[in-house]
């Protein structure tokens, strides 16, 4: 009896009838004057546009720049009624679209001549998208499922590339069995054939990021800003940092306005100087205070040190900062605490 109930859960959880999951709806207009779902393609000065919208007010959309570089969002739209736009919400940022009519979005700034108009046929062809995600993971009777916080969007998991460190995380840290657990991983969304039913939307992660065990997708629906928010340090260069209380919390503090940063992994105290410019950075080097610390944290201290010389870009991803070098690499997992 408990193996035919493990079996009749597992494949509701590949059969759930989700937004993410489900099969999308014919398009149709709605009272924002647009078609949903649909796919609006186009191109403008800065690069071609691929954009899918759905009626639950899902988005995700692909930008490629003119030299091939591509940037990736998903996330929740709305409609203005009174400036009869949709308002795509990203990190930290709106993108305006003009309802020209059902076929026609324009996207904020493009020429009145219709030549930037995003454009549809009517039909939906959801891009593959990659990108850092934060979401609310489960794993239960060979059945992964991943919860998008930026569009509650629910997807299958794919058990390839970097899905093993993900469910070897989760075994360790999730509530209780079955519980969900949020985490940040990078990965793709692209649409891939099943065992069962129709091909879906699926998250494939090729990195994972760090678990935070007791955060909810309700508690990170609007990102927070670089400025001035405390980031707490999760993790250098991979390792984990394993902070608990009653131990001095590690944390980084940016001030772009002051041109300044504080920062300290639970010992002494650095200050200096940093350059932000778009997701670019560049810590100057810090001043310390000269306290004798304990072997480890000594060693987290100078590691800290390196990966702040080394760092030249930033990616907010829900309540997670992310700090990478010239070259893309992770140098540090910081999460945003304290928050209004």
């Amino acid at each position: 009896m408990h193996a035919l109930r493990t079996a009749v859960f597992a494949a509701l959880l590949a059969q759930a009838a989700t937004p993410g999951m489900a099969q999308s709806p014919e398009p149709f207009v709605g009272a924002h004057g647009a078609l949903t779902p649909a796919t609006y393609t186009g191109t403008t000065e800065t690069g071609a546009w691929h954009l899918d919208i759905w009626p639950d007010q899902a988005f995700h959309l692909r930008r490629t720049s003119p030299d091939g570089a591509t940037e990736d969002h998903a996330g929740r739209w709305h409609a203005n009624g009174e400036s009869g736009t949709l308002v795509l919400g990203t990190d930290g940022s709106e993108i305006i679209l003009e309802v020209r009519n059902a076929e026609r979005l324009r996207p904020q700034g493009a020429p009145e001549d219709a030549s930037g108009d995003l454009v549809t046929t009517g039909q939906l062809d959801p891009t593959g998208i990659a990108m850092p995600m934060s979401g609310m993971f489960t794993y239960f009777a060979d059945a992964p499922t991943f919860v998008h916080c930026a569009t509650g969007r629910q997807y299958p998991v794919a058990q390839e590339a970097g899905y093993l460190a993900l469910e070897e995380a989760y075994l360790r840290d999730r509530p209780a069995p079955a519980e969900p657990l949020f985490v940040t991983v990078d990965g793709t969304i692209n649409t891939r054939e099943q065992m069962e039913g129709p091909p879906r939307p699926t998250v494939t992660v090729t990195e994972l990021g760090a678990t935070w065990p007791g955060e909810t997708c309700a508690r990170v629906t609007k990102s927070p800003t670089l400025d001035g928010t405390v980031w707490r340090i999760a993790s250098l260069e991979g390792e984990s940092l394993d902070w608990s209380p009653p131990e001095r919390e590690p944390f980084l503090v940016i001030r772009p306005d002051e041109k300044t940063f504080n920062a300290s992994v639970g010992c002494n105290m650095m200050r200096g100087s940093v350059s932000v410019s778009e997701s670019t950075l560049s810590f100057g080097q810090p001043a310390s205070t000269m306290m004798a610390c304990p072997d480890d944290l000594a060693m987290w201290e100078a590691r800290l040190g390196a990966v702040l010389g080394a760092a030249t870009t930033h990616l907010i991803g829900g309540r997670s900062l992310r700090l990478m070098d010239d070259e893309g690499r992770s140098l540090a997992e910081l999460k945003a605490v304290y928050l209004p």
